[in-house]
């Protein structure tokens, strides 16, 4: 197990403490996102998609992404409420506890546990079942917490370059297109930069400043997020029977993610709570050290 996560630590390890001795700042992984989002993330999914071998279950787990989510929402909104939080700390807790940081994590777990193959449904995954619902249903729930008029940006949703490589992908899948094998080995090489990349500009972000003042709160995202949610969906997927396969564990794993990056920038764009936007993501990292290994047990 310590083998597998290695490398997951090692480049998440480097970027913290490379900004805590002053190497780099956060300004830094600006650019080193930048480059994920539009160079190596796109090649990354039309390269995986290329490869991709579809069955039913796909849209399975796909289905099962959103119920999840529409789930969570719905119990941590419950939950929010028990806590007596105010409005906008309700909001923050609730997108805290629904999205999961399915790339950025997500892709390195997936890597470490499930190798290419399991790489290859979590770029599916993150797209459809992860940055479609984000998109769609963040907007209403920051809405509630502001007091604002709920909108969503159409635009944005089909000109971010990772969705836009896999509506190509899926093109290209479906027409039956060839890609010269030069040319996806060059795809290849820029996809396997997303990884170190991602993991080192996260820890480049990572502060724990705000986690004391919001202590109890902070803990009941990411007991619903982290354990709560992805261990009720393993039992309830035992108790109906359903084979849990390598697209099962690379949609259970993606589940089980800490809370989004994304999510924690759009709750500090809306005016929300900062803290637990903040708090929920750094706590939430280190925790997946522990719980991602407990998930992978229950479900191996």
């Amino acid at each position: 197990m310590f083998e597998n996560l290695f490398s997951v630590i090692l480049f998440f390890s480097l970027g913290y403490f490379s900004r805590k001795v002053g190497l780099f700042d956060e300004k830094d992984s600006n650019s080193l996102i930048n480059f994920i989002l539009y160079i190596s993330f796109p090649a990354l999914v039309i390269y995986n998609v290329y490869y991709l071998e579809f069955d039913l279950d796909i849209i399975y787990v796909l289905i099962t992404g959103w119920l999840v989510i529409i789930f969570s929402i719905f119990f941590s909104f419950i939950t929010g409420k028990i806590l007596h939080l105010d409005k906008k700390s309700l909001a923050s807790f609730v997108m805290m506890s629904s999205f999961g940081n399915t790339s950025f994590l997500g892709f390195p777990y997936q890597t470490a546990f499930f190798g290419e193959e399991g790489l290859r449904y979590a770029v599916v995954f993150d797209q459809i079942a992860s940055f479609l619902p984000v998109t769609f249903l963040s907007p209403f729930i920051l809405a509630y917490g502001s007091g604002k008029k709920a909108g969503i940006d159409f635009k944005k949703v089909i000109t971010f370059p990772p969705f836009l490589a896999l509506v190509f992908a899926f093109f290209i899948k479906f027409t039956g297109f060839p890609i010269p094998t030069f040319v996806l080995d060059s795809l290849n090489l820029l996809g396997m930069t997303v990884i170190p990349l991602a993991l080192f500009s996260v820890g480049l972000n990572l502060r724990f400043s705000s986690v004391s003042k919001h202590k109890i709160t902070i803990g009941m995202v990411l007991l619903i997020k982290m354990i709560l949610v992805p261990v009720s969906l393993i039992f309830l997927l035992k108790l109906l029977g359903v084979q849990i396969n390598i697209i099962w564990k690379s949609g259970i794993l993606e589940i089980s993610m800490p809370p989004m990056v994304l999510a924690s920038i759009l709750v500090i764009g809306a005016g929300l709570n900062r803290e637990i936007a903040v708090g929920s993501v750094a706590i939430g990292i280190l925790l997946s050290f522990i719980t991602v290994p407990f998930i992978i047990s229950l479900i191996s």
